[in-house]
């Protein structure tokens, strides 16, 4: 297997990306190419692609599942938005700003749709079974979201729970696929999955993390954008068990509160060790998927893999 060489890869999935995002409806087209133009890390595509060196090689089916699963994260962005009411999303206007509500619904549903028809083609049943059943997850986890939003009477338990479904499963879905869609055996599938898992958790923690540490600049939307929405992340969590008063100002939060009462709340977190210990539980799962990797054969695709899962641990935006 020749060296592999990720720009090159990203780029390929950049440019099947913006094909797929053709439409005979020019509103459908613009408001999906608004998203896409607005950046992504293409964290997705690369764990697919990096997980295919495990099986036999790079073929049509790994690129057809790198595109089709960044479409359908690109679908449960617009939705997102649509629930939190967001007006931005990585510095641009969200798609329900920039048009209206009903228009990004509906891109959402696109995007989720093109995605889906993306793999039509690939002849193993399992990729469809995998990613159908996620699919369902996924729902599963933003309506939990929405369920448990200015909740302060839920658990850590819960948390991992939601983002177990909301962000790790379609990490998880990234590398389970990828390995199966390059005809990797049974046993580096089911570890490649874990190591999907275990990194996915770890970058939504640091998502959270800096959703109070980054800047709105870095961000690309206000800090503690997460509590104003009413969803209480780690660090929030964390702090409201250690802090009695912290935790009855949280109680005392809903959609309506007054920005100052929220500002308090941040405030408190970005200058607590809470987000230390976050940090910390966000390693422990980032350890998990390095010494899982270390378990795999082909020892000459794993520096780039290992790279990368560090880069994600640590990144700052």
């Amino acid at each position: 297997m020749s060296k592999l060489n990720m720009n090159n890869e990203i780029k390929i999935i950049e440019q099947r990306l913006e094909e797929a995002l053709i439409s005979k409806d020019q509103i459908l087209e613009d408001a999906s190419y608004h998203l896409f133009s607005s950046g992504g890390k293409r964290v997705r595509p690369a764990f697919v692609i990096l997980s295919s060196q495990f099986g036999e090689e790079i073929n049509e089916d790994v690129y057809r599942v790198a595109v089709a699963l960044e479409l359908i994260h690109m679908a449960t962005l617009v939705h997102d938005d649509v629930i939190d009411k967001s007006d931005k999303r990585r510095g641009s206007l969200t798609i329900a700003k920039k048009w209206d509500q009903d228009t990004a619904i509906l891109t959402g549903n696109f995007l989720l749709a093109v995605g889906l028809e993306h793999i039509s083609n690939i002849e193993d049943n399992r990729v469809h079974k995998v990613i159908s059943s996620a699919i369902v997850e996924v729902c599963m986890g933003e309506l939990y979201q929405f369920q448990d939003q200015f909740n302060a009477h839920q658990t850590i338990t819960n948390y991992l729970r939601r983002i177990k479904r909301k962000t790790a499963l379609l990490i998880q879905l990234s590398t389970e696929v990828g390995a199966i869609a390059s005809h990797a055996d049974t046993k580096t599938v089911r570890n490649l999955k874990m190591i999907g898992h275990y990194i996915g958790m770890s970058f939504q923690i640091v998502d959270d993390i800096l959703d109070f540490t980054s800047t709105e600049k870095k961000l690309g939307k206000p800090v503690g954008s997460d509590l104003m929405n009413g969803h209480l992340t780690l660090p929030v969590l964390l702090e409201m068990r250690k802090n009695p008063e912290f935790k009855s100002q949280i109680e005392q939060l809903g959609p309506n509160s007054d920005q100052s009462l929220f500002d308090k709340c941040i405030q408190t977190v970005k200058h607590s060790d809470v987000i230390k210990q976050s940090q910390a539980i966000s390693d422990r799962y980032l350890d998990k998927a390095l010494h899982l990797i270390d378990q795999l054969e082909k020892d000459d695709a794993k520096p780039i893999f290992k790279k990368i899962i560090k880069k994600v641990g640590k990144r700052n935006v």
